[in-house]
């Protein structure tokens, strides 16, 4: 079975140093190392300084062209760290699209967190997007942002799919609570968004955050599917990582929303949370496959 996160080319250490001394010969490699792979990028990290993300796929160049032009511009609304891009690699015939560059972020994603640390994401996370979705669209004029051209918030659109990955789910016995799950999934019905359009971030999960040695969010990473979109699909993260019974001091922080926003962002939180524990199976990631069954438990969790 293809699966969505399969890669076209795989990137080695070795070819990754090799192009970087070819089109940056100023910069001398101490040492480089591939730290992460995504559904979209393989990421190295340069002489501990630089994050350099090589496409997978080539759906990808895409994303990274939407990165190098927003970043820039955005980077300073924010307390939390994002990367900035820093190298413009250039296609060649060792490899056929470009790549970036950015500052690195000392740090890792989550893939544990217990009660207290998911409580102390909600400040720095309430305010993150609030300041996001606050940028006012006379700053992005000279960027071509797309607006949502896959449907993301769309259940009519988005449940056959979701069906699919819980029904796989369950084959592979990954889903703990198969009753509340298609239960859920089942009874799900059409939800419009009636927020305005705003700048999303587009793909908030906990594997594009960063954290310290002691679980406290630094950072936010892979900006490729940001667009103009709806706020619910940003929010979707607090219905996977903030504890049912505490949402509500996200809201006191962040503003109100409708009842309507939430439901339409607990679908998308249960949607990726999915498609994620999938990604980690087929990883063979234990310890990630247990996270994003603690997330999917949270997330159907009102």
């Amino acid at each position: 079975m293809t699966n969505i996160w399969d890669p076209a080319i795989v990137m080695g250490d070795e070819l990754a140093k090799e192009i970087v001394n070819i089109q940056f010969p100023e910069i001398k490699i101490n040492a480089i190392k591939k730290i992460g792979e995504g559904f979209d990028n393989t990421v190295f990290c340069l002489n501990d300084e630089i994050l350099l993300r090589f496409p997978r796929r080539e759906i990808a160049v895409a994303i990274l062209n939407v990165e190098r032009q927003l970043l820039p511009i955005i980077f300073n609304h924010f307390e939390l760290k994002t990367t900035v891009p820093i190298l413009d690699g250039k296609p060649s015939e060792l490899f056929p699209w470009p790549f970036l560059g950015y500052n690195f972020i000392a740090g890792k994603p989550p893939i544990n967190l217990n009660r207290t640390e998911r409580i102390f994401m909600i400040e720095p996370i309430a305010k993150f997007l609030k300041n996001l979705h606050s940028i006012n669209f006379d700053e992005l004029t000279d960027i071509d942002l797309p607006y949502d051209e896959l449907k993301r918030l769309d259940i009519n659109f988005r449940k056959p799919q979701a069906k699919k990955y819980i029904q796989q789910a369950i084959q592979k016995k990954l889903i703990q609570d198969e009753q509340k799950i298609n239960h859920y999934i089942e009874s799900l019905v059409e939800i419009k968004s009636e927020t305005p359009l705003v700048l999303v971030h587009g793909d908030l999960h906990f594997k594009n955050m960063i954290v310290n040695e002691q679980n406290q969010l630094k950072g936010i990473i892979d900006w490729g599917d940001a667009h103009i979109g709806h706020r619910e699909l940003d929010l979707s993260i607090i219905y996977s990582l903030i504890p049912s019974d505490m949402r509500g001091k996200f809201f006191e922080i962040y503003g109100n929303v409708s009842e309507a926003s939430k439901k339409l962002a607990q679908f998308r939180a249960v949607f990726t949370t999915v498609v994620l524990l999938l990604y980690a199976n087929d990883q063979n990631d234990d310890s990630l496959v247990n996270f994003c069954q603690e997330n999917l438990i949270n997330a159907l969790n009102d």
